[in-house]
């Protein structure tokens, strides 16, 4: 379907650039060091409380490390990505363990096809700070949509919160508590469309979504599982 003028062109290169296969298991390496990838992901699964046999939709899949946790217990799997670079390492990773109840799709939250109705629960990590606010509404309501009655989206993400602080306070303090992570921090802040908490709850709300829970880690990366009311109407 061709893009309006209007509409946000969730393709363009915003944040790092991975270019090959190699820098992307480079990543996936990196991150590993920073965070417990395996013990989120099963978090993440727990907070969806799936039926048996459910049906999964993932937006941003990176390198496809929760979509090959949800696979070995859910009956479906859908994995959506704009970058036909983390797509091929995402599906290599998922033909390496044999899992094929895995659909893999160039796309976002803004251009991938979502019915209505079709799925059980929906995560994105670490993706929908790439549009501003205004999408993001958009997104969270396309993300409504897709959803079964009574289904929960989950959400990790770089969301800020300097509560009694100053911003500039905040960030500073933010951006010496990184090490290796520092320069690409510093990019985040400066370039990339990471909201505020207190926005980012009003965007759930305003979506139709009623939030179940909130976490944080490290000053920043949000947690938030939130559920479809099975008789909300927009």
């Amino acid at each position: 379907m061709k893009r309006k003028c209007w509409e946000w062109n969730e393709f363009q290169q915003i944040g790092t650039d991975y270019t090959s296969v190699d820098e992307v298991a480079a990543y996936d390496c990196r991150m590993r060091r920073m965070r417990d990838i395996d013990a989120e992901n099963q978090m993440i699964l727990e907070l969806l409380k799936l039926p048996e046999n459910g049906s999964v939709l993932e937006i941003g899949i990176g390198t496809g490390a929760f979509l090959r946790s949800a696979a070995k217990v859910c009956g479906s799997c859908v994995g959506l990505d704009v970058s036909p670079v983390m797509l091929e390492y995402a599906e290599r990773r998922a033909k390496e363990e044999n899992l094929s109840n895995i659909q893999f799709v160039h796309g976002g939250f803004l251009s991938g096809s979502f019915p209505e109705n079709a799925f059980d629960g929906i995560v994105s990590g670490l993706a929908l700070h790439h549009l501003p606010d205004l999408w993001k509404a958009v997104a969270l309501r396309r993300i409504h949509s897709a959803l079964k009655p009574g289904g929960r989206f989950v959400l990790l993400d770089v969301v800020f919160d300097w509560k009694s602080e100053s911003p500039e306070s905040y960030f500073e303090r933010l951006v010496k508590e990184r090490d290796s992570s520092r320069e690409s921090f510093i990019r985040h802040i400066a370039q990339e469309y990471s909201t505020l908490d207190w926005i980012m709850r009003g965007l759930f709300e305003h979506a139709g979504f009623v939030l179940e829970s909130g976490s944080v880690q490290m000053d920043f990366l949000h947690l938030y599982c939130v559920r479809k009311e099975s008789s909300f109407s927009l």
